[in-house]
């Protein structure tokens, strides 16, 4: 607590929940909308796009932009310091995270010190010498406990979600500049395929994914 401020420690502990959420951004899901939202505004205007049911909130705020009239540079300048401004929050959770992991083995040896001087002290009983090194030891085991079975894996999991979340956001960001600029459906979809770690335009691939959804 000593290392940060207040405000963003406690702002930083909230922020975790993000490592134990079930809802992890779909990236398929993500671009089936952005190409339903392409195809909609070249058909019938971008003001159409009012109409459109979106959940995310990342991209009803990206859409918003466009039905507003905002030229295609202050979109991409708006969205790309929301996703700065997301990054910088996860960060601070992810430092704080790692704090915890360099400090809590350094605060058991310390505690495990304090409990060698009070042994020491009572040389004189052998009998309570057993009992004040496994006590003394103890907050060794709970610092390395702490440190290497909670805050280390949390801070790794945290991160991997932190890039997933940026993964969405800017594969978000950059559909919405292609919709902004009146960009073809299908060359968007070239264009994004790369956030998705595979290619989404093989005949066998394409084929599936329209059978999926049509179950």
């Amino acid at each position: 607590m000593l290392s940060y401020r207040l405000s963003n420690f406690f702002d930083a502990l909230l922020n975790i929940k993000l490592a134990f959420s079930n809802k992890q951004p779909n990236l398929f899901d993500t671009l089936d909308n952005l190409v339903d939202l392409s195809n909609d505004a070249r058909k019938n205007g971008v003001l159409a796009l009012e109409d459109s049911r979106i959940d995310n909130e990342f991209l009803q705020k990206s859409i918003d932009l466009i039905i507003d009239g905002h030229d295609t540079d202050t979109i991409e300048y708006a969205l790309s310091r929301e996703i700065l401004l997301t990054r910088q929050r996860n960060n601070q959770s992810i430092k704080v995270l790692n704090s915890f992991t360099e400090l809590a083995p350094a605060m058991g040896m310390i505690g495990t010190l304090i409990g060698l001087v009070a042994m020491l002290v009572a040389m004189e009983d052998p009998k309570t010498i057993g009992a004040s090194m496994s006590v003394a030891l103890l907050t060794t085991l709970y610092g390395a406990l702490l440190a290497n079975g909670f805050t280390g894996p949390l801070a790794n999991k945290l991160g991997e979600r932190a890039d997933e979340i940026k993964q969405h956001m800017m594969l978000v960001r950059d559909g919405v500049l292609h919709i902004s600029r009146g960009d073809n459906p299908k060359m968007m979809i070239g264009m994004l395929a790369v956030y998705l770690g595979e290619d989404i335009r093989s005949p066998v691939k394409s084929e599936s994914r329209e059978d999926k959804k049509e179950k």
